[in-house]
């Protein structure tokens, strides 16, 4: 103690430099007692100076090592190898709280007059420690993560990577410190701008990633995701950067089976070359696989496809994978065989999931592509083939062309039109379906029934004996001869049947000649059947009768509109009326628009009627609004003939000049068809109709061949479900999701939709549920003359809207 007094008097700075030192300080003498103790030392430990100087240095000494510290102390007195001393380290320092930090120790021994003192020096650097902890951790991370990382410095130099990237390419720390990246690995010439992007993307120096083909040491190709990352320092500038790469190589070829098997959907391939792309797509990326595709019919497989014919070895084995429809049904299989080993068994369960979602997706779009075809070719209501399945029949190649002589039957449903007028279309129709369900009843081996028309059916038979052909006939006459029972009713039909066998006659002739037959029966009150023979031509005359009838009819203003009201679905409100053309005429009687109007088209009288039917129901308007009825709108049937007159802007606008009636309160219907044969010339004229206010609205929706795409090309107003569709809804699913998707479609385009044909209440709430916001049909009211719609307009219509609630 007097050596260290004399120390502190010969130099008076030390100790209180060593008081001040940032540093703790602490100083013991020969008997391991405190002797010195600074104002670090104190916030370092937690013991006031008072309380340490005099002391044994073991109070300082962590509680698990003071049994043994003393035997250290004793052993670097002695002259033994010191642990500590002359060296700096960091050590666990136990605080008087009990607590544990870590400090960095430095240790001195000092030998003055003979006595041995330590002077030790620490600072806590449990920060440090736990910094350099983290770093450690976070390079074990790193290199023990399955993605590799590297890190550039500012010249894009490898400057350290991490074990994957040496798993993944090959390359050893040493081989690959100090180069670029994009030399390094060798990119692949395609895609073209492969190496470009690398390039642009290593400096750029912001955040980005991309994929690339590059090849590994080992000359194997491998798809990669890079990413890379700037470090900046606090003043924003560049340090390193982190480049990240993962292989997703399996993905791409995953996406490439996706992306080729979506293009051969897209495409005009059959469904055969769908699945053999599908199968070899599959077996492309499973290298040692064999794949088959099935499809059920009465859950019986048929072969769809399959990849190549070779033979895997015993230790292959395979999933079997069941395709299904969105309700869950089963209609196909996909079966992959592989060898094990080469893929993983998780990338070979994604590509199996994958192809087994396509495939299902390619089989309902067949089934899809099937029903198509089906409504193209036959009959919704009757599901008898159509008229272009019967052009198609009679068109086939056969191999006794020359010889091939056809019967053909042309049967009409006599007064069916009738039937109609007084049940209304459901009940017609499905007397209709059981008229049809008789005539099937009787047909023989070998024959084709179609329905070409409303009416209409034609009847193929090969066998051309004219003692059969006359019992056919007969057998088809006495089917219905019997009353249908419709309900509560007894519906009576006949049949007017027409037959034409000429031998090396082409089919347009067969078809007029028997259609000649069928109607001198039809005109002669039906019930009957008739061979074709050159007294038929007298036919023609007859038609020239008619239609001079036709042309009296239109000059003497013979001709009349009825009125059906258009009812508002959720209010009850009037949304409009449909003006219906009549003819009743003193010979012929009532003739069915069906009848005059095609008539009319072909005698020219076509556009004189429409133009007299346009003025009628616009003078017809100005009366009922001059009696103070409000009339929201009438629709008007115009025929494609008045769109293709360059006349029809002017007669409009004529009309609707004369009367004072607002072009907003006409609405002007055509067919699809008409929808189809739409050119510059028609599209100016329905433009300039659609400017005078004047609405359109496409008639029968759903039942001809136009496309969405031309409802965005012309401007329409309304879509017009047909009566067909309605009538069937209650019955069949497919014709409900039909009207739903109708109904959607013209809310989409913001048209309105109105619903035809609707008979009962049933129809009613379904196209309430389904949110089509017109009804018309006989559930409201049937076609009306006008001087009935005052009355009506007064005394029923407001009924509607508490019907409306119910």
């Amino acid at each position: 103690m007097k050596a260290i007094e004399q120390t502190q008097h010969d130099d008076g700075i030390l100790f209180p430099a060593l008081e001040q030192n940032m540093m703790a300080v602490v100083l013991i003498d020969e008997k391991d007692q405190i002797l010195f103790f600074n104002a670090a030392a104190e916030k370092l430990w937690g013991y006031a100076k008072g309380d340490v100087l005099g002391k044994n240095v073991s109070m300082l000494v962590p509680r698990s090592l003071r049994s043994k510290h003393s035997g250290y102390i004793q052993h670097n007195r002695q002259g033994g190898e010191p642990r500590v001393v002359g060296m700096s380290r960091d050590l666990l320092l136990e605080k008087k709280d009990g607590s544990i930090i870590w400090s960095r120790f430095s240790l001195s021994k000092v030998n003055t007059q003979g006595k041995i003192y330590y002077l030790a020096l620490a600072r806590d650097v449990s920060a440090e420690v736990e910094q350099r902890e983290q770093k450690r951790l976070l390079i074990i991370a790193v290199d023990h993560i399955d993605r590799p990382v590297v890190v550039l410095d500012v010249r894009r130099r490898i400057v350290q990577f991490n074990q994957s990237f040496t798993e993944m390419f090959g390359f050893q720390l040493n081989e690959a410190t100090g180069q670029l990246p994009d030399t390094l690995l060798r990119f692949s010439a395609q895609p073209a701008d492969n190496l470009l992007r690398m390039q642009q993307m290593l400096w750029q120096g912001r955040r980005d990633q991309g994929e690339f083909l590059v090849h590994n040491r080992a000359d194997e190709q491998i798809w990669v995701k890079a990413s890379i990352n700037p470090v900046l320092d606090a003043e924003g500038n560049l340090q390193n950067l982190v480049m990240t790469f993962s292989d997703i190589t399996e993905d791409r070829q995953i996406r490439e089976l996706e992306l080729n098997v979506l293009a051969a959907m897209c495409s005009t391939l059959t469904f055969e070359e769908v699945g053999n792309i599908i199968c070899h797509n599959i077996e492309s990326v499973i290298k040692d696989a064999h794949v088959s595709l099935y499809t059920l019919t009465n859950n019986v497989p048929q072969r769809w496809a399959s990849s190549s014919d070779k033979k895997l070895s015993h230790q292959s084995t395979g999933h079997l994978l069941t395709l299904r429809q969105k309700d869950g049904t089963e209609t196909g299989r996909l079966i992959i065989r592989f060898v094990p080993g080469r893929e993983t068994r998780a990338f070979i369960e994604r590509v199996a999931d994958i192809s087994q979602h396509l495939a299902a997706l390619a089989l309902e779009q067949e089934n899809s592509r099937q029903r198509i075809e089906h409504l193209i070719m036959f009959d919704p209501l009757t599901g008898l083939p159509n008229r272009n399945s019967l052009h198609d029949y009679l068109d086939q190649p056969r191999a006794n062309a020359e010889h091939w002589a056809p019967v053909l039957f042309l049967i009409n449903v006599d007064h069916f039109y009738d039937v109609i007028d007084s049940h209304g279309y459901a009940e017609a129709e499905h007397a209709l379906l059981k008229v049809v369900n008789r005539i099937c009843n009787r047909l023989r081996p070998g024959q084709f029934l179609s329905r070409t028309d409303s009416t209409k059916f034609v009847l193929v038979s090969d066998d051309n004996n004219v003692d059969s052909i006359i019992q056919q006939a007969e057998e088809l006459r006495a089917a219905v001869a019997l009353p249908v029972q419709v309900n509560d009713a007894e519906i009576a039909l006949s049949l007017s049947i027409g037959i034409s066998h000429e031998a090396g006659k082409h089919r347009d002739y067969l078809l007029s000649t028997a259609h000649y037959a069928m109607d001198y029966i039809r005109k002669t009150g039906g019930n009957g059947w008739q061979f074709f023979n050159q007294e038929m031509n007298r036919k023609a005359t007859e038609r020239q009768q008619m239609s001079a009838a036709l042309k009296r009819a239109i000059t003497d203003n013979r001709l009349r509109l009825v009125y059906q009201p258009q009812i508002l679905a959720d209010s009850g409100a009037l949304y409009g009326f449909e003006a219906l053309l009549r003819w009743n005429d003193p010979v012929h009687g009532e003739v069915p628009p069906s009848r005059f109007i095609p008539l009319a088209e072909e005698v020219g009288e076509i556009e004189n009627i429409g133009q007299w039917v346009f003025r009628e129901a616009c003078r017809q308007l100005a009366e009922w609004n001059s009696m103070s009825l409000a009339i929201p709108t009438i629709s008007v049937n115009l025929s494609a003939l008045h769109f293709r007159s360059n006349q029809l802007p002017d007669q409009v606008s004529h009309a609707l000049e004369a009367f004072a009636i607002k072009g907003e309160q006409i609405i002007v219907e055509i067919t699809e068809s008409m929808m189809m044969e739409q050119n510059e010339e028609i599209i100016g004229r329905i433009q300039r109709l659609r400017d005078m206010g004047v609405g359109l609205s496409i008639d029968d929706f759903g039942t001809g061949f136009s496309g969405l795409w031309k409802l965005v090309t012309l401007p329409v107003t309304e879509i017009k479900i047909d009566r067909s569709f309605v009538a069937q809804s209650l019955k069949e699913e497919r014709i409900r999701f039909l009207l739903e998707s109708i109904t959607r479609i013209g809310q989409s385009f913001n048209l309105n939709v109105v619903a035809e044909g609707v008979e009962n209440k049933e129809q009613l709430q379904l196209l309430r549920k389904l949110r089509c916001p017109v009804i018309q049909g006989y559930f409201y009211s049937k076609p009306l003359p006008a001087d009935q719609i005052p009355e009506w307009y007064r005394a029923v219509l407001p009924g509607y809207a508490d019907l409306s609630g119910e």
